[in-house]
């Protein structure tokens, strides 16, 4: 073979096609191209001048290399063996996914230095028909985040309807919670609980989560199931009701059943949404607001690194392969980066996605819910002591003990509370805080120690419309109980 045919297998293996697909400028493509393209493809072309004429050993394992870039660039190579792979399983991605990448590369050498040319046409066909494959498949690109606007399905409503929202906090524990016992849960607690009372909720200080996973638990909630035998026995043969897998990539699950969706009273429903469930496949949603790694106007806290590398890293992350997965977790470790994707961004643009729910409320009169699921303070975390967005405490996370654990996901309550009250004063500035039925949960508890045998204790707290006083509730209630309570009683 000559020259000419190891520069268009080089070109076919280093060319990113996920650059084209991250909402990136064209001056970032240019870069990119330039890094990931053209400067590898002068290097390949340098390497074959050297060593092709002498038909160097070195050649072969180059080209195990490269192939094995291209198959990881092209299949995202990550998610399939991010738990392990047949014997290899060291709880850890990382360590997994190394082993496994050396053990193709090596299957990959000893391929091409065995049967060399016959080889290397089988292997070059393979990877051209997944780069052309690649080349037309639309599923990771940043058009195929979920429709904003859905106004389609706008319904029409009568002037006395009861606006609520609805807010679900992910992996927040309760005021029960054994994250209580350490050093700062006490006067935790205490400062949470006293922002509720000034603004007239009722507090159910002993609820807990049926499940300790959020398909599970929400999925049961907003279907009104209220225990868990009920939830069982829907089918004993499947453990997990109401959601299926999504195919859209930004998407990971589809709520197909949402009966707290389906209530009268529910029209022109405005959803906000982490990737994890899609609530907006619903008839009665007009708003679908996604939390989207790669908008534009997206604005972040003070403290994360909102680069340019940033956004680099994270688009090749979004695209699922093992060698971006590395760029990142070193990045990150020398605090050269921090992340766009869900759920660390969603926590970084916490006050951009309040200010959305906001604009929601102030500028859709004739909305009956606004719902959101946001993924705070859900892990990893990443708030200091003045809320400031920290990205040390997240790559930190595994070093740390359970004691300070607790202690830090204490503190991320606490931050978002502080937002949560920023946001309430916005509202209140336009007098629509006071109009508003306002229900406050979460999924479970924070699982740092994700044990059955301690109690899955969690947040809910009520907001009746014009309420004046703030009570508490000691009764042990599960939020499927109370949200049937509040919806039927």
């Amino acid at each position: 073979m000559n020259i000419k045919f190891y520069i268009i297998y080089g070109f076919v293996s280093f060319f990113p096609l996920w650059i084209f697909r991250a909402n990136l400028s064209i001056l970032d493509i240019i870069i990119l191209l330039f890094l990931f393209l053209f400067f590898p493809i002068l290097i390949h072309i340098q390497l074959f001048k050297i060593f092709f004429k002498s038909k160097s050993k070195i050649i072969f394992f180059w080209l195990s290399l490269i192939t094995f870039n291209s198959l990881d660039q092209n299949l995202g190579l990550w998610s399939p063996t991010k738990n392990g792979f047949l014997f290899i399983n060291f709880n850890s991605p990382y360590v997994n996914t190394l082993l496994i990448s050396i053990l193709l590369i090596i299957g990959l050498n000893l391929i091409l230095f065995y049967k060399k040319q016959d080889a290397l046409k089988i292997i070059f066909s393979f990877i051209l028909v997944i780069f052309v494959f690649n080349v037309f498949d639309t599923a990771k690109y940043y058009s195929n985040f979920p429709k904003v606007n859905l106004i389609e399905k706008k319904q029409e409503v009568k002037n006395d309807f009861n606006k609520k929202m609805v807010m679900i906090f992910d992996e927040m524990s309760g005021f029960n919670s054994i994250d209580t016992e350490v050093i700062n849960g006490k006067i935790t607690n205490q400062k949470i609980k006293e922002f509720f009372q000034n603004n007239n909720f009722d507090i159910y200080e002993n609820a807990y989560a049926l499940f300790r996973d959020t398909d599970q638990s929400l999925g049961s909630t907003l279907n009104f199931i209220r225990t868990k035998e009920e939830y069982i026995n829907i089918d004993r043969k499947v453990e997990v009701h109401f959601l299926k897998k999504s195919n859209n990539y930004f998407i990971t699950n589809n709520l197909e059943k949402n009966k707290f969706f389906d209530l009268s009273g529910h029209n022109n429903i405005i959803v906000n949404q982490s990737m994890y469930i899609n609530y907006c496949n619903h008839s009665k949603v007009i708003v679908c607001n996604q939390f989207n790694p790669f908008d534009e106007n997206l604005t972040f806290l003070e403290g994360f690194k909102n680069t340019k590398f940033t956004r680099y890293v994270s688009a090749y992350r979004n695209n699922g392969a093992i060698f971006s997965y590395y760029i990142w977790r070193v990045s990150s470790q020398f605090r050269l980066v921090d992340t766009l994707l869900d759920p660390d961004g969603e926590k970084a643009s916490i006050k951009y996605i309040f200010n959305q729910i906001f604009e929601n409320i102030r500028d859709n009169k004739d909305s009956s819910l606004f719902f959101s699921h946001i993924m705070v303070p859900h892990i990893p975390f990443a708030f200091n002591s003045k809320c400031e967005y920290d990205g040390d405490r997240s790559i930190n996370y595994n070093r740390t003990s359970l004691d300070k654990k607790r202690i830090q996901h204490n503190l991320e309550k606490l931050c978002l509370t502080e937002y949560l009250d920023q946001f309430f004063n916005k509202l209140k500035k336009i007098n629509e805080f006071e109009n508003l039925e306002i229900i406050i949960f979460s999924d479970h508890d924070s699982r740092i120690v994700d044990d059955d045998d301690i109690k899955n204790s969690v947040m809910f707290l009520h907001k009746k419309k014009n309420s004046q006083i703030s009570t508490i509730n000691s009764d042990n209630l599960s939020i499927n109980n109370i949200m049937y309570n509040l919806n039927f009683n």
